[in-house]
């Protein structure tokens, strides 16, 4: 008759399980992310074992869908842009109290003082970075001196986060057509609109680029306003 029963470790576990289990503690937890910490308390098979197979925390809570934790070296045009979505979404420069996951951050306040040395210096770094020379109208200047009349030297359709937050700030974050905006109005969705619709030849430029609310913009669809 056997004493004791030995709990031997467990080999070869399938990813797919180790990703169920993380996902498991998670809801648990009740959080869209969790520490190595949290998952030795409630996991199945421990924190090491998933850092062997994973190679790194982050990129298994990644491969699990759930938010990354204790991120390092995260380039500042991340937080750059992460700050422009949070301009847009309450349309008006946010304060240091804005910057939470309630209005969407996918950082702490934490991570642009110790980044920048402040807040207002970290305002100051993404104002400096969105006014600085915008590449993507470089190049259309200097494939359309190449090109004349080519369709090669036309602008991409799709308008990026930079050029984007350009407008907006330029605007006020205000609808260029009614008026509404987030700050007067936390409803209001707002978008970047061509003046010239691209598919009639506007380009993606901050002078055929405009403000509007999603409603506007609906109804506008490729009419010509203005």
């Amino acid at each position: 008759m056997k004493k004791f029963e030995l709990k031997l470790r467990q080999r070869d576990i399938p990813e797919q399980d180790l990703l169920a289990d993380i996902k498991r503690v998670a809801d648990k937890t009740g959080s869209k992310t969790i520490t190595k910490i949290i998952y030795d308390e409630h996991g199945q098979y421990g924190a090491t074992t998933i850092l062997r197979r994973f190679g790194s925390w982050n990129k298994a809570l990644k491969a699990a869908g759930l938010d990354l934790n204790n991120r390092i070296n995260i380039p500042d045009e991340e937080l750059f842009e992460n700050l422009a979505n949070i301009w847009q979404h309450l349309g008006k420069q946010p304060a240091g109290k804005d910057i939470s996951k309630s209005n969407g951050s996918k950082f702490s306040l934490g991570t642009y003082e110790k980044r920048f040395g402040s807040w207002n210096k970290g305002l100051i770094a993404f104002i400096d970075y969105v006014e600085s020379p915008n590449p993507d109208h470089m190049k259309f200047v200097l494939s359309t001196n190449r090109l004349q009349g080519s369709s090669a030297s036309r602008t991409s359709r799709k308008i990026n986060w930079r050029l984007r937050a350009t407008v907006l700030i330029r605007d006020n974050c205000i609808c260029k057509m009614c008026g509404a905006s987030p700050a007067k109005d936390p409803s209001v969705t707002l978008h970047i609109d061509h003046v010239q619709p691209w598919s009639k030849g506007g380009e993606t430029l901050i002078e055929n680029l405009q403000t509007l609310c999603s409603v506007c913009n609906i109804g506008k669809s490729d009419e010509i306003f203005g």
